[in-house]
This record gives C-alpha cells, structure tokens and sequence, in this order.
C-alpha cells in the first residue's frame, strides 16, 4: 500500500496574516515579511513562524468577502467591521471597496467610520494603515482628519488578551487569523498564555487547539446580533478532536452559513490546507452554502448543517473528499472487543539506546517496527530501511537488556509485547497487521489495537480494517491527514468505528484477512484481501449501490 505520510505531526506552521496591496514579490509587505522570515524570535523559529504570517492569495480573499457578505444588510446606522489579525490590511482593503460599492457610500467615510483593524505586528500596522489612506484618497493625499481616523481605527493590540482593543459589538468580522500549531515547539504557547486563552474561551481552546480556534470562539461572541463572522481557518479545525469544544463554542454564539475547502495548498510559502467559514449570528436553520477547490466551485447538493457535540465537521465536504455515502445500521463499535493506544514522545525517545540491527542482537529480542513497514495484512520489516532517532537501520529490534534499566520502558515492553495489531497512520486505507506472536514492538506513530477478554484478534483486525471503515473515517476526519487523501485517527477515534452486524460474515472475513496475512506472494494477498473486501461490506449490512460505492472506493486507494 502506498504511504502518504511517514509521521504523525499536525499540519506546519499556518497561515495567512497578510496579502500583498500591490506586487506581491516587490511591495512593502513582502519586504517586511522578508524580513520577519530573517529574525529568529524566543522560541527558536523565525518571527514569521512565531506571528503565523503568511500572504493570503487574493481569490480566497475575494471568496471570503463575497460569501460574508451575501444578502447580509447592515440592521443600525452605526454599523462596523473589523479584522482582528490584521496584518498589512489585505482584508480591510477589501472588504472596504466592497462594503463602498455595495451600500453606495463614499470610499473615505468607510475607510475612515466602518472599518476597523487589530495587529501585533507594529509595522504591519503601519502598512494597513497606508494602505487604507491609498484607498481612500487614491494617491491624491489624505485629509488630516482621515489620516487621524484610520490611526485611530487600525492600531497595535492582540486580539485575545483582555480588555479588547475596541469596546462594543461588531456588524461584521473577517480575517485570516494566525495559525500557531501547539504541536509544534517554536509555535507552541507558553503555558500562562495558554491559560490566558483557555480563561477567555471559557476551556473551549485548551491543549493541542491551534490558536486560530481561539481567534474565532472570541470574536464571535463580539458579533451584533445580525452580525456575520468570516475566517480562513486551518483545514484540521473541521476535524481533530482537540478541535471538537471550539466547534461546539462557535455554535452556541452563531449559525454556519458556508463552507469552502480544497485539496490543495492555495499557499506559496506555507503547506498548510485551508478552509474558509462564514457564520451569521442570525439563525436561520439554513444548511451551509458549500464550495470546493480552486476555483471555488460552488456544490449543488445541500448538507445537514453540523450540531453542538458533532464528532466532526468534515461531513460536510466529505462527498468533495471522495468518501463514499453510507447508512450504517445501529451496531457496536470496535471499542467494544478491544483496547487501543498510541505512544507519545517518551516511549518514542525512551529508545535511545536500545535500537540496533537483527544481525547484532539475538533472535529473542522483539523487532521495532515502523509506520513505513506496516502494509495491508502485511509487515514489510527488514524489506524497507527506516530512519530512527536519526540512524538508518535495515532490521532494528531493541535489546531487552538496554530498556531493563529504565522501569517505565520495561513496563511498556512488557505492556507491548503481547498478541496485537498493529494499524498505521496517514494512509489512504486503513493498513493493520496482526502481531500473532506478540514479538512486534511499535514505534510512534502506530496505534496499539489489543482485544477485550473473549474477543478474536483476527475478528478486530477484519473490524479495523474494514473497507466501510476506511470510508467512514475519511467522511469523519478528512482534512486532519498531512496528505489530502489520507485517513489519520487517533487510538480514541478508531475504537468509535462501528462493527459489522452480520456475525457471520464478519467471521467470514476475518478468515479472508488471515489468509491474506499469511499469503506467500502480493498476487496471494491481493486476491484474499479482494476477497474480504467484499466480505466485509456484506458484513456490514450495505445496500447494493452503496456496496459498489464503498469497493470501488477501496480498490482505488488499495492498489
């Protein structure tokens, strides 16, 4: 099977604070950026890394623009929009041409009354600020009284501390706002910071959440109540759990009015897949206008608009994302027979020391095994050379004696080594082994699957490793992979998946999955995971076209 990924981490550093108001190679803005890219801040990374600024391609500006403010009318004379990650005023600039022509009033009573801009970045601001005054005079020079003006309103503060640099309520809020991956140690929050934000979110931003989901949970409590909220938004919001009370948060203050993602990176400098989301504090019960890809091409069928306590948002795109539709009948659910967990960084690094080849150790000592050895009902160790810890290693085991002197990695052994299957990640099906023998050790990122006492390791395996599975991971959690097309699931969200619900034909293809694992030859294995395949859609009690659906899925991602 092929590997869209090798690790675990969350998507890079992210995106987009700042668009370019002319050449996006020769403005200002670029140069500034230039220069955050050459200047290393505190945590090691460059300040760009650290602010998350990035250029927003103007398509994605314009597509965020028109979707916030479609049929929205201002409801008070008074009315007011800002974006609070600023930046050079990509969006300001925007957005103000357009509220101008929209509503008819003049380009410097915007400029200087409507719009409203917050930054950290003390010479982005200065560049927003120029960039509106070229708006609103079109180089014919600035009124004192509008210079002073947009000083006034495009200033120097950070969105999310307390107070807020502007009292009262916003009619319309739009931006891109810094992408700071937790994950990641030059972008993650130092630990009051964090519990700053976690204070002003209420606990819906905590942990692992990008700090984009903070900007959006607080400035959608700053909407008036006809107000309308449009962010870019990493693509992995829709889906990892560490996400799911910030999705919630943002639905007790709005509605989600549309959606917009794509499988690629709209980024030069940054890889980072993106999604934009607009939200009307006005409800309606509407379902989400959606669009997909480069183009913006808008979708023709309606989704169910997403629910407080939704595992995720990705259904909404999942059809965008190739996943095919299925009704799943009420069953149980892989959690029920089995046991799951993934390692972290400690057992990941509690293995220095420990590693060496086959050919140095005794037979005794259990083989390490990898993500990139990990197929389809097959383990490629001592086929495909692996990097750990820095080394290249053709046949790594780990000496038992080595992590005999750290109790805590004896344990893990200990808890290791046993029968198990092993399911690797970032892959475009759902790839497991069975560890029969229990003389497998896993190497971080591969997830743990051990059974519940009286249930059958090969039956979890054929479970796990369901085609309807795979489709209902990706409809699930598309978008949280490092790969487009890939499924990545957590220990927690794999023992959610359901189990079949024909008891024997389920056994059934537990039976075709064993004779896959122990074929002699790919054409042996392929033809018994064919073989399954289909086993396993009946098990699951599918309907005749979602079966086909679901097989042809499969098949495309298998081969």
């Amino acid at each position: 099977m092929q590997r869209t990924a090798k690790h675990d981490h969350e998507s890079r550093y992210a995106l987009a604070v700042a668009r370019p108001v002319t050449s996006p190679r020769h403005d200002p803005a670029t140069a500034h950026l230039a220069r955050l890219a050459a200047e290393s801040a505190p945590s090691g990374v460059s300040r760009r890394q650290a602010q998350g600024a990035h250029y927003t391609p103007p398509p994605m500006v314009d597509h965020l623009v028109s979707e916030t403010l479609d049929a929205w009318r201002p409801a008070r004379a008074d009315w007011r929009a800002i974006d609070p990650a600023c930046g050079s005023g990509n969006f300001l600039v925007a957005l103000a041409r357009e509220l101008a022509h929209r509503f008819r009033e003049p380009i410097e009573r915007v400029v200087a009354t409507r719009v409203f801009g917050v930054d950290v970045d003390p010479r982005a601001v200065e560049l927003a600020r120029e960039a509106l005054v070229a708006l609103a005079t079109d180089g014919s020079g600035a009124s004192a009284e509008i210079r002073e003006a947009i000083e006034r309103n495009i200033v120097v503060a950070d969105a999310l501390a307390e107070p807020f640099a502007f009292s009262g309520e916003f009619d319309l809020i739009l931006g891109n706002p810094p992408f700071l991956n937790q994950l990641e140690r030059g972008t993650a929050l130092a630990r009051e910071r964090a519990r700053a934000i976690a204070a002003a979110t209420n606990g819906a931003v905590t942990r692992y959440a990008d700090v984009a989901a903070a900007f959006l949970v607080t400035n959608l409590a700053r909407l008036a109540p006809d107000g309308r909220l449009g962010f870019v938004m990493p693509q992995s919001f829709l889906s990892t759990g560490d996400s799911r009370r910030a999705r919630d948060a943002a639905l007790d203050h709005a509605e989600l009015r549309a959606i917009w993602s794509s499988a690629e990176s709209h980024f030069e400098d940054a890889s980072v897949r993106v999604a934009t989301l607009v939200f009307s504090r006005a409800r309606l019960g509407r379902a989400p206008r959606r669009a997909w890809g480069c183009g913006f091409a808008p979708m023709a069928d309606a989704a169910a608009p997403p629910l407080r306590g939704d595992q995720s948002w990705s259904p909404l795109l999942a059809d965008a994302f190739g996943a095919p539709v299925v009704t799943l009948r009420e069953a149980g659910s892989i959690g029920d027979i089995a046991h799951a967990t993934a390692d972290f960084r400690d057992q990941y690094y509690g293995l220095a020391g420990a590693i060496a080849t086959r050919d140095a150790l005794g037979a005794d000592d259990p083989i390490l095994v990898t993500t990139r050895h990990i197929d389809l009902a097959r383990n490629a160790w001592g086929e495909r050379p692996v990097r750990i810890l820095g080394a290249r290693y053709e046949r790594p085991v780990v000496e038992r004696a080595a992590l005999a002197r750290d109790p805590a990695m004896q344990r893990w052994l200990e808890a290791r080594g046993v029968p198990k299957i092993l399911v690797a990640t970032q892959t475009k099906v759902i790839e497991a082994w069975v560890d029969a023998q229990g003389t497998a050790l896993p190497l971080v990122p591969l997830v743990t699957v051990t059974p519940r006492d009286g249930a059958d390791l090969w039956e979890i395996a054929a479970a796990v490793a369901s085609p309807v599975v795979a489709a209902r991971a990706l409809a699930l959690y598309a978008g949280s992979a490092l790969s487009a097309s890939a499924i990545k699931l957590s220990a927690k969200q794999l023992l959610a998946m359901p189990t079949p619900v024909d008891r024997d034909a389920w056994r059934a293809s537990a039976a075709a999955f064993r004779e896959a694992s122990g074929a002699i030859d790919d054409d042996a294995r392929r033809a018994a995971l064919a073989r399954f395949a289909e086993i396993s859609c009946d098990a699951h009690g599918l309907a005749p076209d979602e079966r086909r659906d679901v097989l042809a899925f499969w098949r495309a991602r298998s081969d």
